[in-house]
C-alpha cells in the first residue's frame, strides 16, 4: 500500500521528464497493485479451505469494483483538474487506505 501513493507523485514530474515519469509511474503502481494481489490471495488461502472459493471470488470482485470506482472517479477529476489532479487523486486514495490499515491494525 505504501508503493502506490510514491508511483502516482512520480506523476507530477516536470513537463520534459513527462514520458519517462509516465512510465515509471505505470511500472510502480503496478507492481504495487501486483504485490497487494498477492498478498491479499494469501490472506484469503489461510482461511478455511472450504470456503476459499467463494472468499476469492469476493476479493476480485471488490478489486474489480474498486478499480471501476478509481476510473470514474479520475474521468471527473481529469475533466477538473488534469493530469495533476489525477496524480493526486492516485496517491491519495492508497494513502488514505494505509492510513486505515494502521489505524485497524493497531486495535
Amino acid at each position: 500500500m505504501s508503493l502506490a501513493p510514491l508511483a502516482m507523485l512520480g506523476g507530477l514530474s516536470s513537463a520534459g521528464m513527462s514520458v519517462i515519469g509516465l512510465g515509471l509511474t505505470g511500472v510502480l503502481l503496478d507492481f504495487a497493485v501486483q504485490m497487494n494481489l498477492v498478498i491479499g490471495q494469501r490472506e484469503v488461502y489461510a482461511l478455511d479451505p472450504a470456503s476459499r472459493g467463494r472468499l476469492n471470488a469476493l476479493y476480485m470482485t471488490s478489486i474489480f469494483l474498486g478499480g471501476a470506482v478509481g476510473s470514474a472517479l479520475a474521468s471527473g477529476v481529469y475533466a477538473q483538474f488534469g493530469w495533476q489532479g489525477v496524480a493526486l487523486l492516485g496517491a491519495g486514495l492508497p494513502a488514505v487506505a494505509l492510513v486505515v490499515f494502521l489505524i485497524v491494525s493497531r486495535r
